[in-house]
């Protein structure tokens, strides 16, 4: 069937996406207002997670978005003030010429600690997105269990608070990396930077320039 719904999912520590059959919706359309200029990103986690995780993600992806981590060698550059939103408190007449609808997996507010053998035996890529009759969707899903397996070596001599940091700079990381996907409309990653096909941990966890400069002036 030409209209076959396929997604490649890709991780930062594989080499490579591998492209695999996917029939998944993520709810109800959301409404537009193709005329508006900017982005709005949606986000539905399942399940659901607290108000501060929130907060602490929004920060994060706005301090990154600032910092340039959405601008592509080949002048594409993701929006850096998009709308951030949250499915349930969606109402109709969002404007918005571009809408992407972030699904979080898990639960991606539990920062990596204990050792779980489920984790272990996972090779599950970090987040993914889907692509129908040759285009990408504006759909990212991220797994929010995958990450913090892959985060737990690194952040266990770390207090609450900087584990707490670690994990959402790694979505947020994860987000704008399938999101540059997106809005590029290719499978390929780079050499260089957040699209590169492997990051390290570290570089995962990283903070902006910016917010690293505002924390060693505090």
């Amino acid at each position: 069937m030409s209209d076959f719904l396929s997604r490649f999912r890709h991780e930062f520590r594989l080499a490579a996406c591998t492209f695999f059959v996917l029939v998944l919706a993520l709810g109800r359309p959301v409404v537009l207002n193709a005329q508006q200029s900017g982005t709005a990103i949606v986000f539905l986690a399942e399940p659901q997670v607290g108000e501060d995780f929130w907060s602490g993600l929004y920060q994060s992806l706005r301090e990154d978005l600032e910092a340039g981590a959405g601008e592509v060698p080949d002048g594409v550059a993701l929006d850096r003030n998009p709308d951030l939103l949250r499915r349930d408190d969606l109402v109709r007449g969002i404007q918005a010429a571009d809408v992407i609808e972030v699904k979080l997996l898990g639960r991606c507010d539990v920062l990596p600690q204990a050792e779980r053998p489920w984790l272990r035996a996972s090779a599950s890529p970090l987040g993914w997105v889907k692509q129908a009759a040759g285009e990408i969707q504006p759909f990212i899903f991220i797994d929010c269990q995958r990450i913090a397996q892959v985060l737990r070596p690194a952040t266990l001599g770390l207090d609450q608070e900087q584990r707490k940091q670690a994990m959402t700079q790694a979505i947020v990381h994860v987000l704008i990396h399938e999101w540059i996907h997106v809005a590029t409309q290719s499978s390929l990653h780079s050499a260089h930077g957040i699209e590169r096909a492997s990051l390290s941990v570290r570089e995962l966890i990283a903070s902006p320039p910016q917010a690293r400069l505002r924390a060693a002036n505090n």
